[in-house]
């Protein structure tokens, strides 16, 4: 009997349950993606991103160094 109980509590709270929780994550998540834009140079769409570029020219170093 007290299954049932429980199984039936647990039914009914956990449409609640799931919504606070993706509340919360999202909360929590919400800062890092503001910081990543931030942090993230613009690109024109069909370029290489700042970073990407910046690997190139290391690897470029490296291979005429070596």
């Amino acid at each position: 009997m007290k299954d049932e109980l429980w199984m039936r509590t647990w039914n009914d709270g956990h449409p609640r349950f799931s919504d606070d929780l993706h509340r919360g994550i999202v909360w929590l998540l919400t800062p890092f993606r503001r910081l990543g834009e931030w942090i993230a140079l613009p690109s024109a769409p069909g370029q290489d991103s700042f970073f990407a570029r910046a690997a190139a020219r290391r690897v470029q170093r490296r291979r005429k160094a070596g």
